[in-house]
């Protein structure tokens, strides 16, 4: 059953199903969404979970559907499965079909995939879940919508804006949700009151870590290698949060690839930056052409592995510094061929 994600809370009080299925493009709002079952699932006393992350050549018969690991106390099982690439292939949907066919009891199946394009909803796996659970995309706040998805979201805090400072906060933030999320919850702080004034948001993001990462992608972009492990050392050293930095990192990264995998398909580059969301600027365009001509889109698309390797090092699912990772990433977009260990591994449970 197809449910959407302003709905999915309304859905989980009246039953827990056994499969959710949550996919698309935004992580943070894909995250929040997982979070809901999450957050319903412990509440019927799915006090651990047991999570895989299908990357590579994924084992799929290590996930025991029928395995019973719960404790005398849990009445849930919750077995969590990330999808990064919205595919399962051909062993991962026969594993979720035959899950289907016999779902295990007192058990919820909680899959976060990347986007599923329409041809993938088509197949048998796809359509075999949304029969017995929920399918829940998570579409892109376009950038024009940016504001009023603001707007919302300070009325949630219980937090009062005028719509010029909720679109100042949209322009500050560039489209990046994560931010826009962080700035938020420092609004509460900073806003006692509840109201959020033009002033209180300019100081707030006077400073953001975030408009640091973003520098820091436009050195990468530029090729200036030497300049990285400094700036990653000094982010680091402020104690900044990594997934705060990794959220413009990646935002940034994953609009390169997209735009490189367009141009290998013979599209035009100035076609390419206007159809961006935002559209590049003026200012901006010769790096990224920098940037592109860099790597072929083959290349840009690989650096997609590492972005997931730093997201589970950062969550503590792989045993590696993050940061350490995030500085490889960097040097490599920089033009710097350098690795980690764990670069271009498969990574399982």
């Amino acid at each position: 059953m197809r449910v959407n994600a302003e709905q999915l809370a309304a859905q989980l009080q009246k039953a827990l199903l056994p499969v959710y299925l949550i996919f698309g493009d935004e992580q943070m709002l894909v995250e929040e969404s997982a979070d809901l079952v999450r957050q319903y699932a412990r509440q019927l006393g799915a006090n651990e979970r047991q999570v895989w992350h299908v990357e590579g050549r994924f084992d799929w018969s290590q996930i025991q559907w029928q395995e019973q690991t719960m404790s005398l106390f849990d009445s849930q099982r919750l077995l969590e499965i990330r999808l990064p690439s919205g595919s399962p292939g051909k062993d991962g949907g026969e594993a979720l079909r035959r899950f289907v066919d016999n779902p295990p009891q007192d058990t919820t199946l909680l899959i976060i995939s990347g986007k599923i394009d329409n041809r993938s909803q088509k197949r048998k796996w796809f359509t075999e879940l949304d029969k017995i659970g929920i399918t829940t995309p998570i579409w892109p706040v376009d950038i024009t919508y940016l504001p009023r998805w603001i707007s919302q979201r300070l009325k949630q805090h219980k937090l009062t804006a005028s719509t010029s400072v909720a679109a100042l906060i949209a322009e500050r933030v560039e489209g990046n949700l994560f931010a826009a999320a962080q700035e938020i919850e420092k609004l509460v702080l900073l806003c006692p009151d509840g109201q959020v004034t033009e002033e209180i948001v300019l100081a707030s993001v006077a400073d953001n870590a975030r408009f640091q990462a973003f520098g820091l992608m436009d050195t990468v972009f530029k090729g200036e290698a030497a300049k990285v492990p400094r700036m990653i050392s000094q982010l680091r050293a402020e104690g900044n949060n990594i997934l705060a930095i990794f959220s413009a990192v990646s935002w940034s990264l994953h609009r390169m690839v997209d735009m490189a995998s367009e141009l290998s398909q013979g599209a035009n580059v100035e076609q390419v930056f206007k159809a961006q969301k935002p559209p590049i600027w003026d200012k901006e365009k010769p790096i990224m052409r920098q940037a592109l001509a860099r790597h072929e889109a083959s290349r840009w698309q690989q650096f997609l592995q590492q972005m997931a390797q730093i997201d589970q090092a950062a969550k503590g699912s792989l045993p590696v510094c993050p940061w350490t990772l995030l500085e490889t990433l960097c040097l490599n977009v920089a033009g710097v061929n350098c690795h980690s260990e764990h670069q271009g591994k498969g990574i399982g449970n």
